[in-house]
């Protein structure tokens, strides 16, 4: 059977979607358990710092979920599956795939990944994602509903043959039809990128192609550990564009060991005049389980540029984008063509709090109010789906306080909170919800706000991660963010 095609962008029913894009494009206390309300913000120190050290220190630096991740466990667990019982509230349905296969682990990266595993583990692994699929359709909270934008993640997705990509996109789509589907996005690395796989992810219905390039210096991808080359990226580029890909967004790394301003110069100048219709960058973080972390703690000098460094490159970055024609989407992303474009998975859906299916081993996902986490090793994961279990590990239950933070954090990486959706949806006025808050940040030249919306900076925007922790409960400042 040939697996249905995803329809041409349909945009019926994204009103929120629309709303939320013009906002960020035109603007460039714990509860008692069944407390239904929202409060105002938590206190805010004298002596919270709005900004990290200049140096790059180890820790979480990117912010990408809240609450933290620290406090979800298993003694939620039994909320997520009584949750999956009931009929669902009518939310938006997007499906996250969590593919952890690369050739290697690069020095920096914190995922969960598998470097160069076998054809029979690959294909056990694609096995339970469908088998987990089938598992979740028994319930009435996932039954009969519709995806409206999927996401391939890793690892390295691209890391699958095009057989075991026929095998996975195919299998999913017999399970549970993508004709709803908006937007479908494939991660890629570079080296991996074969024309035939591209072929096969058309033909499938991806829509969008996300291809790490990280950087276009040779030397700085060997010591990132990665096995790219610059020519590999290139070719990557060309071919997905042969096959027919007109949404790619491509990533870089502002910060990698041996970055320097002409580096980064040259590799700015030269995606740009690939012309993607996205570039995102990223602020290198020096994560706890990274093998970059080890080194240094093993005693290996490593010289990381520092924070005043990453964020004068990005801006440069940014610059050059907007002379190019480029607009400034979030703190992170810049855009191409604003007329059209939108990121449905992250922006329209997940940043407003919509329901995600979490595939995979170590996926997240968020289904009715509860965040929850599969089971983290591989061996664990395939063993539960195998048995007929569902491939817990932990869960968290937001309470409404929560789910309003959630939405006021994530959103405003976009550099843009539209007042009147806050008050529609949680019946809370922002302004004075976080006046506290929002007083500092406009104080220290993060921040303005009107009648109509909060808006950040350009100053702001360049380091939204290191102020939003301001916005966190107080129960969770200062914890352990994973």
């Amino acid at each position: 059977m040939t697996p249905p095609l995803v329809t041409s962008r349909a945009r019926a029913g994204a009103v929120r979607g629309r709303r939320s894009r013009r906002a960020v494009l035109g603007a460039l206390a714990h509860l008692p358990p069944k407390w239904n309300g929202v409060q105002p913000g938590g206190t805010l120190s004298a002596g919270t710092a709005l900004a990290p050290h200049q140096a790059t220190e180890v820790g979480n630096y990117f912010i990408s979920n809240y609450p933290p991740y620290s406090r979800w466990n298993a003694g939620h667990n039994h909320k997520f599956l009584h949750k999956l019982a009931r009929m669902p509230e009518p939310e938006p349905l997007d499906l996250y795939v969590h593919l952890p296969f690369c050739r290697q682990h690069c020095h920096y990266c914190y995922f969960r990944v598998h470097p160069r595993r076998e054809a029979g583990d690959v294909n056990r692994y694609l096995d339970a994602i469908l088998k987990e699929l089938d598992s979740y359709g028994r319930f009435p909270a996932l039954r009969n509903r519709r995806f409206g934008a999927v996401y391939f993640g890793g690892g390295s997705p691209s890391y699958l043959e095009p057989d075991q990509i026929r095998r996975l996109l195919g299998g999913l789509q017999e399970r549970s039809p993508w004709d709803a589907v908006e937007e479908c996005t494939f991660e890629c690395e570079p080296g991996t990128v074969t024309a035939e796989k591209l072929d096969a992810l058309k033909s499938l219905g991806v829509t969008r192609l996300s291809i790490g390039f990280q950087s276009l210096n040779d030397e700085i991808l060997d010591r990132a550990g990665r096995d790219d080359t610059s020519a590999d990226c290139l070719r990557a580029f060309r071919e997905a564009r042969d096959a027919g890909f007109d949404e790619i967004n491509i990533d870089l790394i502002a910060g990698l060991p041996g970055e320097t301003d002409e580096t980064w110069r040259q590799t700015v100048e030269q995606v740009l005049a690939l012309a993607p219709e996205c570039v995102t960058i990223y602020q290198l973080e020096l994560t706890y389980n990274s093998a970059l972390f080890a080194s240094i703690r093993a005693g290996q000098q490593v010289n990381l540029p520092d924070w005043t460094a990453k964020r004068r490159w990005v801006q440069q970055a940014f610059q050059m984008c907007e002379e190019t024609g480029y607009v400034i989407a979030s703190g992170y992303a810049a855009v191409r063509n604003p007329q059209w474009w939108r990121f449905v998975y992250t922006v329209d859906h997940f940043w407003h709090g919509a329901d995600c299916l979490g595939l995979g081993e170590s996926a997240f996902g968020h289904i009715q109010g509860i965040h929850y986490q599969n089971l983290d090793t591989f061996e664990d994961y395939t063993g539960a789906v195998e048995s007929r279990q569902l491939p817990l590990k932990r869960a968290l239950r937001l309470h409404p306080e929560e789910k309003l933070r959630r939405e006021v954090i994530l959103l405003l990486k976009t550099g843009c909170l539209d007042v009147d959706y806050f008050r529609d949806k949680f019946k809370a006025d922002i302004r004075a919800h976080f006046r506290p808050q929002f007083e500092r940040l406009a104080e220290e030249g993060f921040m303005e706000i009107d009648s109509k919306a909060v808006r950040l900076t350009r100053k702001g925007l360049l380091q939204v991660d290191t102020f939003l922790p301001i916005l966190y409960l107080p129960e969770h400042a200062g914890i352990r963010y994973t």
